[in-house]
């Protein structure tokens, strides 16, 4: 509640603040707007959104502590302190990106009859679903696939086409995403040997899972959310079942694909050879693309999804790693008198990046049988997000969420410092947050710093009552080995300044 309150008194930092884009903290919303005026947010907005991060991580990092020393507490316990920091979010309006308002705009499109392959948000006309997702969108066709594209069109119908009722299914959409990974994660830790509480906690329930899949909306929780339900289905039921839902995944966006092809390759014996493994993998390939095909035969949407895959990287953010290289190498080149453009710079590393990310993933796939499927897999998805030429805070819950069930560790650590870190960095722009701070003023950002510190060292006392709550338990039973028992066997028997518009 404290982060909304802040996002909503910052204005156009956090929130949209264009006309009608929201139910309160908009011009012209139904309850009217409270936000700054200005360009840049009050100092007491900065102070409650990420002095309220800070609580949440602090909460978040001692409630870990409290399941890893007590294993066997009850998921539901866990669902339940995870709904109560949910419920404000929510009721938010859409923070810090305007990716759900392009959502709109595009389900929008589609109750239409419009290709979103073909044409942006701004084909609407003077509408909210063209002016509220901004420029980018207005002249960029929708890289997203049918699975998506065809239930957002629905909600446009359903809601007869009202934006901010649009916004509230597309939202509850996402969370429905997020709940499927809370459904899934407790069978997939199950299999590891892991606690599946913690495992829930720390991949659904983190400050960064909840900011920006549920306060952003984005539709990586869907993606998410039907991948993890993909891969606990190939564990329970079978690796056909499994790769068909995890196509459904890819028709949301198509790093889930990668899923599928780990199903394939871990499909069958331990012992099989690369040559059997591969074979398998195009096989998996082959039942994702009919699943994909007979979907978009059914919705009517195509597959003009797969050639806009690079919509994203009509842009640059400060945090993206092969830009921030690209900046550094076109600067550095600038003071030693070589005319080396940024834009060039970028174009040659986007490349090197590719091929970086497309090395490190078949390796990770040729040995994943050893060091196992959802170790590689969680650790392929990461690579493809940092080394993807746009990189968004919600691209990082990808690989952190299936890495969840398996991090132990100095994995786990690195989960939990990219968890954290990308929690504060995925609030705004580092251009827009640094603006701020600039034009408030010394003695200002001296107070908000001295705020900040000291919501970080309060103690809160968490861990004592936790324990109290929760009590003990029984430890849960599993498969430590970290194989994929249902898959490897081949049967279902195993069981042990601105707001950022990304893509």
């Amino acid at each position: 509640m404290v982060v909304v309150g802040g996002a909503v008194v910052g204005g156009r930092t956090f929130v949209s603040v264009l006309p009608g884009a929201w139910f309160f903290g908009s011009a012209g919303g139904p309850l009217g707007s409270f936000a700054a005026q200005g360009h840049t947010p009050p100092a007491v907005a900065l102070l409650l959104v990420f002095g309220g991060l800070i609580l949440l991580t602090r909460t978040w990092l001692g409630l870990l502590r409290v399941l890893r020393r007590r294993p066997g507490v009850p998921v539901r316990r866990v669902v339940g302190v995870l709904a109560l920091w949910i419920i404000p979010l929510v009721i938010a309006p859409p923070l810090f990106s305007r990716d759900l308002y392009s959502y709109a705009g595009q389900g929008e499109m589609v109750s239409h009859h419009i290709d979103p392959y073909q044409y942006g948000t701004g084909v609407l006309g003077s509408t909210p679903f063209s002016s509220l997702p901004g420029p980018l969108w207005s002249n960029s066709p929708s890289p997203y696939g049918p699975v998506f594209l065809a239930a957002d069109g629905a909600i446009a119908d359903v809601v007869g086409h009202h934006e901010l009722a649009d916004l509230v299914l597309l939202r509850l959409l996402e969370l429905g995403g997020l709940a499927l990974v809370v459904g899934g994660l407790p069978t997939l830790a199950r299999g590891w040997g892991r606690d599946p509480a913690e495992v829930v906690l720390l991949g659904a329930g983190s400050p960064l899972a909840l900011t920006v899949l549920v306060g952003g909306g984005h539709n990586d929780a869907l993606m998410v959310g039907l991948m993890v339900a993909g891969l606990a289905v190939a564990k329970r039921v079978g690796p056909v079942p499994g790769i068909v839902v995890c196509a459904l995944a890819a028709g949301v966006k198509a790093p889930a694909a990668l899923a599928i092809v780990m199903i394939g390759w871990n499909w069958g014996p331990a012992g099989a050879s690369a040559v059997r493994r591969a074979i398998r993998a195009l096989g998996a390939l082959g039942i994702g693309a009919a699943t994909l095909a007979v979907v978009s035969a059914l919705t009517g949407v195509g597959w003009g999804w797969t050639r806009n895959l690079g919509t994203a990287n009509q842009i640059s953010t400060g945090v993206t790693p092969l830009s921030a290289v690209a900046h550094t190498i076109a600067g550095t080149a600038g003071l030693v008198g070589i005319p080396l453009s940024f834009a060039s710079a970028r174009t040659v590393l986007d490349a090197i990046g590719i091929v970086c990310a497309a090395g490190i993933c078949g390796w990770l796939l040729v040995r994943s049988p050893r060091l196992g499927p959802l170790r590689s897999l969680g650790l392929m998805l990461l690579v493809v997000s940092i080394l993807s030429p746009i990189l968004w805070a919600w691209y990082l819950t990808w690989g952190l969420i299936v890495l969840s069930v398996v991090a132990t560790g100095w994995l786990r650590r690195t989960v939990i410092v990219i968890t954290i870190a990308w929690t504060f960095i995925g609030t705004s722009s580092v251009e827009g947050i640094a603006n701020a701070l600039w034009h408030t003023g010394v003695p200002a950002d001296l107070l908000l710093l001295i705020g900040l510190v000291g919501v970080a060292l309060v103690p809160l006392g968490l861990a004592a009552d936790a324990e109290v709550e929760i009590g003990r338990s029984r430890p849960p039973e599993g498969n430590p080995s970290g194989g994929w028992p249902a898959i490897e066997a081949g049967n279902a028997q195993g069981e042990p300044g601105g707001l950022p518009v990304g893509v």
